[in-house]
């Protein structure tokens, strides 16, 4: 795969390059979008009252600084623990890598401060959690079908 270089001289993938320019788009518009940036959803389970949430807020729910939803629901984050394009995403949508997004989670878990995430393997898996869990969390691929058990929440700035 080709590779580029950030401006750290790091190796970045065209995908991680694209998710980014999708990323800097949407900002940049100042428009409120679905999670979609491309292909993703973020997706919560039905009983989530939240219908939108600012990057900002997204980041500390995925961080350890949200603990629970306005429902009371503890959160519950899905997340794939590799650079696949749905975590590629959510680093992009966060402006952070991924390596720096995964270690800030395990650094949360290890104080204490955040449960330990769910390990997703696939956009599925992400489906199964917001179905089953009602704090769950987590960025699905666009196209597969909701069930109505899930909600997609809408990331704004």
């Amino acid at each position: 795969m080709n590779t580029l270089r950030d401006s750290r001289g790091g190796r970045v993938h065209k995908l991680q390059s694209f998710v980014a320019s999708l990323a800097l788009a949407a900002a940049i518009s100042g428009l409120e979008t679905p999670a979609r940036a491309g292909s993703f959803l973020l997706l919560v389970n039905a009983t989530n009252p939240i219908t939108s949430i600012t990057r900002a807020d997204l980041k500390k729910a995925f961080t350890g600084g949200k603990k629970q939803w306005e429902n009371g629901a503890v959160i519950q984050v899905g997340l794939i623990p590799s650079d696949a394009p749905e975590t590629q995403y959510l680093a992009a949508l966060f402006d952070t890598s991924i390596r720096d997004l995964i270690g800030r989670i395990q650094e949360q878990v290890f104080k204490g401060e955040m449960r330990r995430p769910t390990v997703l393997k696939s956009s599925q898996d992400c489906l199964a959690l917001a179905r089953s869990h009602a704090g769950a969390v987590c960025v699905a691929a666009a196209g597969l079908p909701i069930p109505s058990e899930a909600r997609v929440v809408t990331v704004g700035e």
